[in-house]
């Protein structure tokens, strides 16, 4: 072997050494292991394993500074998981810690499902993405006609497909599209056609809870156990056809209202009872959470009931589930029935294969949390809503089988999973942020496949790279991964664990930068860097953290990153302003500013007026205006409904108008809020370096 062969031999011995120590030793560096183990797979290369430490280091610091208990995130390569773990606790009162097992709500992630759903429809021709929307029975509001792809890509508000406006709310309406088209709920054929198939055993739709019933503090549960003793008894002798059973739990006097509405009627006849079970009619009815609340001689039980009934030579039929409230009065020392109330559930049917997957993904599930006003974490409640829309709930390691089969085409056919992958395009002929229930994004020539969600407690992310057949999930129980982003806008990389993995496996290497460096000092070193290729993403990492430390209240750390992108990204004034003086001008405005300015016109005179200030939801907060000084007359005023968008923050308002004043004396005043004011920004700046109001006159614009 000469020297250089063997110089070769010990290079690739060391690094695979290295490799395994760092395989087999770094905290850092862990691997999925779990019973499936054909899904788990070593990193390829000492690279690819560095990365993964990498990421996993700033994963775990990103959890500690937006304040999220746990957080659990997954990489998937090549079809394969090749790493995979938990951070922080699932239960902060309790330690437990969290795992790659560990279960959360996935709010807008259920949205991927739905897609697949309807798209496995499409396929077989039961639903045509063209198919007006009515025909399903649903009455939305429209400028024409909203079709099954509008609700898909989120552009069916206004003229539909003219323009993208995510709405979960109509997102939804696609419950009764598969409803109809298959008789079937969205929670049916997702457990049939993804949860099962892919044996995803941490996954479950969301079970809506029946309404809380509780007794007042100090009330005996034996009480309790008596009255559900006795509904219980109450619908056993239906089940048994025991009539004299029935009548023993029933007050004489009591009534009912029935499921469809309208009067009260008698809630059963035992007469009439009697005869129907000698002619062979049954009942089986089924309840389900019940609860029971006592007040003195009073009660109420609550549960979800469903009846099987099987008419004499007739085929059983199955009725349900609703919502059952029943009201009972103690007579004679017995609990008897006065009333009852039975509704539909307003959500999609509960079936019992949904019920025990619930049942037994809920007890892994990560405990809720939100910040308070301190910004500590708190126990908090997940939402109770599930539909296509959002109310899913699953582990990253689920979300890894679900996403190696999407790469499988195990649901869709390739031509049409790229359908549901590839971006709308309006009627005005642009290129839309969403597919048909998928973000699709390009960023400097990189393909990015993605969703988001963000609802109450619960946030997470699935970004997948396929050119690279790379898959990014992370999921935690608060919403604070996505709520400081703008991923409903349709950039992902303003997310900071997606930035984090963007970075780490797909991005060139840059420089780090020190982003809690004096605004000065960080200035210089983005102005240092404004001709790299990299100058761009240093940018949008900036928004980023800015962000996050305005969402755990760091007030003063978003401010200084806020002032930093200020100086360094907002535009000067327009030309034909810049080069003019002002008749006058209040700039630079900070907070809590109440400025006067006097100015004299010797004739009646055209002026330009300039301003930007803050206000949302049709208020104004940050605003100009302009009095006679003689008469203290206001005579223009900034009005939210007349101002546009400034750029930044959607909160940032401009108004740019030419208002004619007779001539006389004048006031010129400004006032501010408390917050987001020039260089103390708590949001993006506007494009324009500019807080405050000018006046110029018209004729010396050039």
């Amino acid at each position: 072997m000469n020297s250089r062969m063997e110089v070769s031999m010990r290079c690739k011995i060391s690094l695979l050494l290295i490799l395994i120590l760092i395989l087999a030793t770094s905290p850092q560096a862990m691997i999925v292991r779990s019973a499936n183990h054909d899904m788990s797979l070593p990193p390829s290369s000492l690279a690819d394993a560095q990365r993964l430490a990498r990421l996993e280091q700033q994963i775990d610091r990103l959890r500690e500074e937006l304040r999220i208990p746990a957080l659990s995130a997954a990489v998937v390569k090549d079809q394969q998981v090749v790493w995979a773990r938990g951070f922080g606790f699932a239960d902060l009162e309790k330690k437990i810690p969290a795992t790659e097992h560990t279960s959360y709500h996935l709010a807008s992630l259920t949205k991927t499902f739905a897609s697949t759903i309807v798209m496995q429809l499409v396929q077989e021709g039961k639903v045509k993405l063209d198919d007006p929307v009515s025909k399903y029975g649903i009455a939305l509001e429209s400028e024409g006609v909203i079709r099954v792809k509008h609700l898909l890509s989120h552009t069916s508000e206004g003229n539909p497909g003219e323009q993208y406006r995510y709405n979960g709310n109509r997102f939804a309406e696609l419950d009764k599209v598969i409803q109809k088209a298959t008789g079937k709920s969205f929670a049916e054929l997702l457990i049939a056609n993804i949860l099962d198939p892919l044996e995803m055993n941490e996954t479950a739709p969301n079970v809506p809870p029946v309404m809380s019933t509780k007794s007042p503090e100090g009330v005996d549960q034996s009480s309790e156990a008596e009255v559900k003793a006795a509904m219980t008894n109450l619908m056993a002798g239906f089940s048994t056809g025991n009539a004299d059973q029935i009548e023993r739990y029933i007050s004489p006097r009591h009534n009912s209202f029935r499921r469809e509405g309208g009067f009260p009627t008698v809630f059963t006849d035992p007469a009439e009872l009697r005869g129907l079970f000698r002619s062979g009619f049954k009942i089986n009815p089924e309840i389900r959470s019940l609860e029971a609340a006592v007040y003195g001689d009073t009660a109420l039980t609550t549960c979800i009931m469903s009846v099987m009934v099987a008419p004499p030579g007739q085929t059983s039929r199955a009725e349900g589930p609703w919502r059952a409230s029943y009201f009972w009065h103690k007579q004679g020392g017995a609990w008897k029935l006065v009333h009852s109330h039975e509704s539909p559930l307003t959500v999609a049917q509960i079936t019992e294969k949904h019920r025990q997957r619930f049942d037994a993904v809920s007890p892994k599930m990560a405990e809720p949390y939100a910040l308070d006003s301190k910004f500590n974490a708190i126990k908090s409640k997940y939402p109770t809503h599930f539909s296509t829309s959002a109310g899913l709930i699953s582990s990253v390691f689920d979300m890894a089988k679900y996403d190696i089969a999407i790469d499988k085409n195990r649901f869709l056919t390739k031509e049409t999973q790229q359908l549901a992958f590839t971006p709308m395009t309006s009627t005005k002929g642009e290129k839309l942020p969403y597919g048909l229930g998928w973000f699709t994004q390009d960023y400097k020539g990189t393909r990015l496949i993605w969703h988001y969600g963000y609802w109450t407690c619960n946030s997470s992310l699935i970004l997948k790279v396929p050119e690279r057949n790379l898959t990014f999930i992370a999921m935690a129980n608060t919403d604070n991964l996505s709520r400081p982003t703008d991923l409903g806008a349709g950039d992902v990389t303003s997310s900071p664990v997606g930035l984090a993995f963007l970075k780490t496996f797909i991005l060139p290497e840059m420089p780090e930068i020190d982003w809690e460096a004096p605004a000065a000092q960080l200035q210089e070193r983005l102005k240092q860097a404004s001709d790299k290729p990299y100058a761009e993403l240093y940018k949008k990492e900036l928004l980023v953290r800015a962000r996050m430390y305005s969402s755990v209240g760091k007030t003063g750390e978003s401010s200084r990153l806020f002032k930093a992108y200020g100086a360094l990204y907002s535009k000067s004034l327009p030309d034909d302003l810049a080069r003019k003086t002002a008749l006058a001008e209040i700039v630079r405005v900070a907070d809590d500013a109440n400025h006067t300015v006097e100015f004299n016109l010797p004739r009646a005179q055209s002026v330009r007026v300039f301003a930007l200030g803050e206000g949302q939801g049709g208020e104004i907060f940050d605003y100009g205006w302009i009095e006679n000084a003689e008469t203290g007359k206001v005579v223009w005023q900034m009005q939210a409904r007349e101002t546009a968008h400034a750029g930044g923050a959607g909160k940032n308002r401009k108004a740019d108008t030419v208002i004619t004043l007779p001539a006389g004396r004048y006031k010129l005043r400004y006032k501010s809020d408390d917050s987001h004011s020039f260089d103390r920004w708590n949001a993006l700046p506007p494009d324009i370096n500019f807080w405050g109001i000018a006046l110029y006159a018209v004729e010396d614009r050039t």
